[in-house]
């Protein structure tokens, strides 16, 4: 039995919260919440604290439905770029459509085998790697990927998580050309389909689909729509019987599986100086392209349609060999997604390299998949030319770029006795402050997976001890400023052998590594701010029906608005996950550390007159190298 989240006490997180605020905030902002703070500790917080505690007796995880509703149930903006993250994996070689119908089978397959092991109880316990090691790790979020669906709600959303441990008929969902298919994979009358029946019903659907008109009933793309308007929208098809039983097949499905167009070769490939981005694959086109059709399929004109994005895992293969995932966030978290996915791989290509000749598809008895037609009434039809358009805006405005940063990787980094994670953060943090002269509330998720149905707490890299040390390294000379040691021409020999104000950089950057650590050790071990945070604002609105001041300050908003949006998803495989930012002037910025290169996915918006991600990368460029200098 794995322990419960602890509740940490009110002055240890008030503690924590005046230090994260102070290098985001104006001094005259953070005396005023720390009046705030003094009155909130001496007054309410003692009984809001007692209702968490006791909480926490009761259930199995006291926090866990206020940071699931705060996070994603109740949050209205659309899934894709906003909410689902978009996984690119190695890229296959199709020479026949053959090629992809038996990939798809062979993911499906192995995706059964999984479900099975699952219902079995025969999934391994994992165990923590570092801070106490070999601590359990709660193995909850593995048994949500399958199976399961995001459910649209005004005001809140909610989840469909099937029985666990029930044995039951399994089928997934194909989506290709925008039509959809139900294939069922294995039934109680007859057990599971064969890999090879499995391709031959999958060629039936790439054969059909494209002879097929497109229709009206593109009706994928209402799920890219706002949660409130997709929920009316939804409404309105479950009137109708059949509509009803389609959205229970998809929503009930193991998977999605969407079989693609490749986006054109051109699609948003911009690097630093207009230049195609990141390195090319499939069919000649980039890495940031491949991205794009992973987190959200390009508009309407193109996959955008072809999927459901409520749907916890579409993998999606395009006939040029690109293929990944997209993934709706709210049942788990990055790292189970990306184990279950890369263990399948890793089967796959196991049992392909034992294989002399691939054995063709025999004939099938098998009735041809079902496919899903929908009744659209012309309210849904005026919804789905206007949902197009504004779909199309949103992908419009992403501006995202995949950036391989190959000086050094990991091997460098460790050999600097640093923690990679920690010196990647406290890179974005220089990158930042390289364009701005200031730092920002900035969010990096922590697992808290050692307790029961832990999730994710938030590790605040915006410390003092960064600040001091970016203004340090930029000479205190404000917002976009040069590295002193990106000015080779104008060097001078005397600065190069200042050992002196070098010592003092590296002084600094060790203070920040080990704050940036503590606060990393806090949250993994039960003991971050933000949870508790929203433990006692949520605790507080049940039992006084208002907010204190404490959560309506403007240093508490300024604290919540994480205009950096980070996190490590790191891949055994030349895999990376990238997703948008969460604010309109914001960044978002996953990581994948290699031992010889690092892989950033950066995204902004092309709205905000203060944000670029080939801006970013270019000043995270820039820090990566004079970090490399300043402690090589």
């Amino acid at each position: 039995m794995l322990p419960k989240v602890p509740v940490p006490t009110v002055e240890q997180t008030m503690t924590e919260y005046l230090r994260v605020l102070q290098p985001i905030v104006t001094a005259q902002q953070h005396e005023r919440t720390k009046t705030i703070v003094k009155q909130f500790s001496a007054t309410i917080a003692p009984a809001l604290q007692e209702y968490l505690l006791q909480k926490r007796e009761s259930e199995d995880n006291w926090a866990y439905y206020y940071w699931l509703n705060d996070m994603y149930m109740d949050n209205p903006l659309p899934l894709p770029i906003n909410s689902n993250p978009g996984m690119v994996l190695p890229p296959r070689k199709f020479t026949t459509v053959y090629d992809l119908a038996r990939f798809a089978a062979q993911l499906i397959d192995q995706l059964m085998e999984h479900k099975e092991m699952l219902e079995s109880g025969g999934l391994k316990q994992e165990r923590a790697t570092s801070r106490e090691k070999g601590q359990p790790l709660c193995m909850a979020q593995y048994y949500r990927l399958l199976g399961s669906c995001r459910r649209p709600g005004n005001p809140r959303d909610s989840q469909y998580l099937p029985p666990r441990g029930e044995q039951s008929d399994a089928h997934v969902i194909v989506s290709c050309r925008k039509h959809m298919y139900c294939l069922p994979i294995k039934a109680r009358d007859r057990g599971r389909l064969t890999e090879y029946e499995l391709t031959a019903q999958l060629l039936h659907i790439l054969n059909e689909a494209p002879c097929l008109p497109e229709t009206e009933a593109t009706v994928g793309i209402l799920t890219a729509d706002a949660r409130p308007k997709w929920a009316a929208d939804r409404e309105m098809l479950l009137l109708e019987e059949t509509n009803a039983r389609n959205i229970e097949l998809i929503e009930t499905a193991l998977v999605l599986v969407c079989i693609d167009e490749p986006l054109p070769l051109t699609y948003n490939a911009r690097g630093f100086n207009g230049s195609p981005a990141g390195a090319h694959y499939a069919g000649g086109r980039d890495e940031s392209n491949m991205a794009q059709e992973m987190i959200h399929g390009g508009g309407s004109a193109f996959n955008s349609a072809n999927r459901w994005f409520d749907k916890t895992m579409q993998l999606i293969i395009c006939n040029d060999g690109t293929w990944g995932l997209c993934y709706e966030h709210s049942p788990s978290e990055g790292i189970a997604v990306v184990q279950l996915l890369e263990g399948i791989l890793k089967t796959i290509d196991a049992a392909q390299a034992k294989e002399e000749e691939p054995e063709q598809t025999q004939h099938s008895h098998l009735p041809p998949p079902e496919r899903l037609e929908w009744i659209v009434r012309p309210e849904i039809a005026r919804r789905l030319q206007e949902v197009a358009r504004v779909v199309d805006r949103r992908i419009e405005d992403l501006d995202f770029y995949v950036y391989r940063y190959k000086p050094f990787g990991k091997n460098f980094i460790k050999a600097c006795q640093v923690s990679p994670d920690v010196f990647i953060q406290l890179a974005l943090q220089l990158a930042y402050y390289k364009l701005y002269g200031h730092l920002v509330s900035t969010y990096e998720s922590a697992s808290t997976r050692r307790f029961m149905l832990g999730r994710v707490d938030c590790i605040r890299s915006a410390s003092q001890e960064a600040l001091e040390w970016a203004t340090a390294m930029c000479q205190g000379e404000g917002p976009n400023v040069t590295l002193e040691s990106d000015k080779e021409d104008d060097y001078s020999a005397e600065a190069a052998a200042d050992v002196k104000k070098r010592d003092h950089l590296r002084e600094l950057f060790r203070c920040a590594a080990a704050r940036q650590t503590e606060v990393m050790v806090q949250n993994i071990l039960g003991y971050g701010i933000d949870i508790h945070l929203l433990g006692l604002r949520e605790a507080c609105r049940e039992r006084e029906g208002t907010l204190h001041d404490l959560f309506t300050d403007e240093c508490y908003k300024i604290a919540n608005c994480f205009l950096l949006s980070t996190s490590q998803v790191a891949c055994s495989t030349n895999s990376f996950m990238g997703y948008g930012p969460v604010t309109p002037h914001g960044y978002g910025a996953s990581y994948n550390p290699h031992p010889n290169e690092i892989i950033f996915c950066i995204s902004a918006f092309f709205s905000s007159d203060k944000t670029s991600a080939s801006r970013f990368a270019r000043s995270l460029q820039d820090s990566l190298d004079a970090m490399r200098d300043l402690l090589s």
